[in-house]
């Protein structure tokens, strides 16, 4: 049986990040939004880089559990730069500048790494990671959604993550795997993947299969407040409704309307 922390906060100055980790750790961790802007340290290093952040969130947080995340695009050629400086180096010449700068080098490979550093209420601190290979390719392809997304192509596919449906990018997300790997060390769940998967399979299958009035018409059939949850778009409202379900014990209901209503979609067993 997966434990529960409680009052575990998130450091971030992105609301979109927080959501994002909100979601994955779900009734696991009462997570909440510590809303700090770190700086961030410059170092290729990334065990130093992901504890440097810890220390840089301790004086805030200094007895309570708390979370950190680094995520880095590493191209080998250049020794596992732009790492955690990729936001700068694509403000300064674009996603375009860093594939024709990598012209000269034969060697495209490049690994995304996702760090999640973890600090106990005890003062200890553990990293938990989410990697995945792939290459640069000699364009951006695809409609940019974030950094990096349009020239890295995952190993084993022939797109960009920009040209993949979101779906598929949530399947292989570091963060995910970042998120399973710290649920297997601090809440001892042996299927974290497996549990994972099954949360995004469900919020990708409610947007897929429902539109956003079917969406709030499930709203009424659960018994929710329309107004007790945030705008948003379709994934956002199906995430909110996933989440608000786990807070008050209603998911078996939840997969049992969605089971009702959309028979042939491949429903979760359980989550």
């Amino acid at each position: 049986m997966v434990r529960e922390i409680e009052q575990l906060y998130f450091v971030t100055g992105s609301q979109n990040k927080f959501n994002d980790y909100q979601f994955l750790l779900g009734r696991h961790a009462d997570l909440r939004w510590a809303r700090y802007g770190l700086e961030e340290p410059v170092t290729v290093d990334l065990a130093i880089l992901i504890r440097r952040k810890v220390e840089l969130a301790k004086p805030w947080l200094p007895h309570l559990p708390f979370l950190v995340e680094q995520t880095n695009l590493m191209i080998r050629s250049w020794r596992d730069l732009p790492g955690n400086v990729t936001g700068l180096f694509i403000d300064g010449v674009g996603v375009d500048g860093i594939c024709k700068m990598l012209q000269p080098f034969s060697d495209r490979t490049a690994t995304v790494v996702t760090d999640l550093g973890y600090h106990a209420p005890d003062g200890k601190v553990s990293v938990f990671r989410g990697q995945l290979k792939g290459t640069i390719p000699p364009e951006p392809r695809g409609s940019q959604v974030f950094g990096w997304d349009a020239i890295f192509i995952p190993e084993g596919y022939d797109r960009t993550f920009a040209e993949m449906p979101m779906e598929q990018r949530h399947t292989m997300s570091t963060r995910k795997l970042a998120v399973a790997a710290f649920f297997t060390a601090a809440l001892q769940e042996e299927d974290a993947n497996v549990l994972l998967q099954n949360r995004i399979r469900l919020r990708q299958l409610m947007t897929r299969y429902f539109s956003k009035q079917e969406l709030e018409s499930l709203l009424f059939d659960l018994g929710i407040d329309k107004d007790e949850l945030p705008e948003g778009v379709k994934s956002d409202t199906a995430q909110e409704i996933i989440l608000y379900c786990e807070r008050h014990g209603r998911m078996a209901h939840l997969l049992q309307i969605c089971r009702e209503q959309r028979p042939n979609a491949e429903w979760p067993e359980a989550l």
